[in-house]
């Protein structure tokens, strides 16, 4: 692949399945996540396997963060090719209790930093002719639950973001896609999943009869950055193992 891949909350889970996945197809990874000790212990692993990758650490809640990446990149000569935007927050509460933090804090993650990364990586693939960007979005935003009242609202703002840029920006070899993941196990669902009867009932849900895993949402990404998914643009693209309402 040759190229360079800015995943987000790389870490772990979601994010780290992709990166795993592009960097083993031939790209060098950057590893970002706000949890240094976290990001370097997957950048030793990644190494350790004869793969390559770099951990950046910053905290994507602080508004200078995307534009000090970008410059602390390119002072190593660094520039990505792809972004994975996989960093998000999640906080379960329903439209009655909501509080002003957790719609502060999604609104923060979920779509200011989305914008802000993607005013600091964009302008450099638009120069350069070539750009991958996927948005890690949740199939809340179609059949949100009552506990995901602002999460969701966050997401689908977000999804629009990419969307927009799917439409109107015209160069023939950037593209702008959103995965939407389902239930998948990672340690931010494993809790949530180990609620008495929580994990019957969403299995219950999915024709496939079983909880996704990080990797599940690995493949796509890899597709749409390689040759052959190079004419997807603008699709939204569900994992959630035929998840029904």
């Amino acid at each position: 692949m040759g190229r360079v891949a800015l995943v987000t909350g790389a870490a772990r889970g979601i994010g780290l399945a992709i990166a795993t996945r592009l960097v083993e197809a031939g790209a060098h990874a950057i590893i970002h996540d706000r949890d240094a000790a976290a990001a370097d212990a997957a950048v030793a692993d990644l190494r350790g396997r004869g793969l390559s990758a770099t951990p950046l650490i910053a905290d994507l809640a602080e508004t200078s963060a995307p534009t000090a990446m970008a410059a602390e990149l390119k002072a190593n000569g660094i520039e990505p090719d792809i972004v994975v935007l996989c960093a998000s927050v999640e906080m379960l509460e329903t439209w009655d209790v909501v509080s002003e933090a957790a719609m502060a804090a999604q609104t923060a993650i979920n779509l200011h930093a989305t914008v802000r990364l993607l005013r600091a990586f964009l302008p450099g693939m638009l120069a350069r002719g070539f750009g991958r960007v996927i948005a890690i979005g949740s199939v809340q935003e179609a059949r949100p639950n009552a506990t995901h009242f602002y999460y969701a609202a966050t997401k689908a703002a977000q999804t629009n973001v990419i969307l927009n840029l799917a439409r109107t920006t015209q160069v023939p070899d950037v593209t702008f896609n959103v995965i939407m993941p389902g239930a998948i196990l990672t340690d931010r669902n494993r809790a949530a999943l180990a609620q008495p009867g929580r994990e019957r009932q969403v299995l219950a849900r999915i024709p496939l009869g079983r909880i996704g895993n990080p990797e599940d949402c690995a493949g796509i990404a890899l597709l749409l950055c390689s040759p052959e998914g190079s004419y997807i643009n603008g699709a939204e693209i569900a994992v959630d193992g035929g998840l029904r309402l």
